[in-house]
């Protein structure tokens, strides 16, 4: 192998050797990049989990409400009933007020009576 042969070759490594640190920087500097987008996902994924966390506990909580809403629903329910059981025995044993019973029955039923308006005095 000859001087100037030796010589291109080194000429060659060396050229390469060039190409590759550029190379190199390069794809630091895209890794540098993604490290920072990936930094930013993970902080954002992070957020997304708390907050699906806290809206399951909100919803845990509001379950237990309406849980508890129906219940005293129910309860309301049933004691409105008695006491219409109350006014109806009440109403239907005094004779003279068997259209006040027929009007409670009627609300009971989820029908409103009609009622007569009394004309305005002037």
């Amino acid at each position: 192998m000859s001087n100037g042969q030796l010589e291109r070759r080194m000429e060659f490594i060396v050229e390469q050797q060039a190409k590759n640190t550029i190379d190199i920087q390069k794809l630091q500097v895209a890794q540098s990049a993604l490290t920072k987008k990936h930094n930013h996902l993970t902080e954002a994924l992070t957020t997304v989990v708390g907050m699906v966390g806290k809206l399951a506990e909100a919803q845990e909580k509001t379950e237990e409400n309406l849980t508890e809403l129906a219940n005293k629903q129910a309860e309301t329910d049933g004691r409105l009933n008695i006491l219409v059981d109350v006014v109806e025995r009440y109403f239907s044993g005094n004779g003279k007020q068997r259209n006040r019973s027929r009007k409670l029955k009627s609300l009971r039923n989820g029908v409103k009576g009609s009622s007569k308006k009394s004309p305005r005095k002037k």
